[in-house]
């Protein structure tokens, strides 16, 4: 290669470096690159119970690190550490109720920067003894023979004292053992999905839920497992509140607490309008039902939702009363439900 020609081949590659603005990490004489940090204590989520926090850091940096600042909740810095260790101790007492997020700032001698977060909560979480509010779901048909006698059966129980305190019912029809039943129809988009997740619909109706748990299809054993449920303390909190109504939509706020529930990855809110008082006959001896299933929101399987122990979410939802329903006959039944095991870890009811 002559001298015209590797003068070229440099010039052309010099173009195409600035072409594409390629450059180093480090061009000589000059240091863009940032230090990294990390908090070696506290932990993400810790809770703070003492008097003082001790912040423990790690921060390296291909030159070196001059000072790390230490702010809490987006403030000014607190503190700036200028030299190794990295350590310090963090006074808690001023400190709110409620989560804090810490965070540090390390700068190198060419001014650049790295930082790191981590969220603290201040207080124990003290878990709730909050009583359970039972579900009770069934399976049932209005031209089943034998649901007429179970149903009058739970309806005498559930008109206690009792019951009425401590126990939401939900019941929904279904497509057999004819698919006559006009209540099943009004419902079927919702009670369709909801009973296949609960069991195999050919083991026929009625059958009875407490608490997501299939019992049997005797409403004399639902009761018994909802007195026996109604003993035990429930893992969430949720309460209901009607916020407003216009015309035929109402408006719902709902408050979910997480007591025990941050072990769970499924959990789903369920939310359900039930019809009561029902005059309608299709060939069983009911001329009455109860609790009848209207809609559920924002469908079948539910709204999956995350909620930590302590941690308090609201939910909106909005009913649309249909032309069909008696407005002075109807209630709402919130559920929270593990989606995979079924276990239902709390419910409320409001009558609209």
């Amino acid at each position: 290669m002559n001298a015209y020609t590797l003068s070229l081949s440099l010039l052309a590659l010099l173009l195409l470096l600035q072409g594409c603005d390629i450059r180093a990490i480090n061009e000589p004489g000059e240091d863009i690159q940032p230090p990294t940090v990390s908090f070696v204590t506290p932990l993400p989520n810790d809770t703070i119970a003492d008097a003082v926090v001790p912040i423990q850091l790690n921060a390296e940096d291909n030159d070196a690190v001059v000072s790390i600042a230490l702010s809490l909740n987006n403030a000014e810095p607190f503190h700036i550490l200028t030299s190794e260790p990295w350590e310090i101790q963090l006074p808690t007492a001023d400190l709110a109720e409620g989560t804090h997020v810490l965070q540090a700032t390390a700068t190198d001698r060419a001014g650049n920067e790295g930082t790191a977060t981590v969220q603290l909560r201040k207080g124990i979480v003290v878990h709730e003894h909050v009583l359970r509010m039972v579900l009770v779901e069934v399976v049932t048909s209005a031209n089943c023979p034998p649901c007429g006698p179970a149903n009058e059966l739970y309806q005498q129980q559930k008109s206690t004292t009792f019951f009425q305190e401590r126990v939401a019912t939900v019941k929904y029809h279904v497509w057999w053992p004819r698919p006559t039943d006009k209540l099943w129809h009004h419902s079927s988009e919702w009670a369709r999905p909801r009973v296949e997740h609960l069991f195999d619909p050919n083991e026929g109706a009625p059958m009875g839920f407490v608490d997501g748990q299939k019992i049997n299809n005797r409403a004399s054993d639902w009761i018994a497992a909802a007195t026996t449920a109604a003993t035990e303390l429930a893992d969430a909190r949720i309460e209901i509140e009607e916020h407003h109504r216009n015309g035929n939509l109402i408006h719902l706020i709902i408050s979910v607490t997480g007591i025990s529930t941050s072990s769970f990855s499924d959990l789903r809110l369920h939310t359900v309008v039930t019809e009561t008082d029902i005059e309608y006959n299709d060939g069983n001896s009911e001329e009455i039902h109860y609790d009848v299933m209207r809609r559920m929101y924002p469908d079948a399987g539910g709204e999956l939702v995350s909620i930590q122990d302590g941690q308090t979410s609201v939910f909106e939802r909005t009913i649309e009363i249909h032309e069909e329903w008696n407005p002075d006959k109807l209630s709402v039944v919130v559920f929270l439900q593990s989606r995979s095991g079924r276990q239902v870890l709390q419910a409320a009811k409001l009558h609209l």
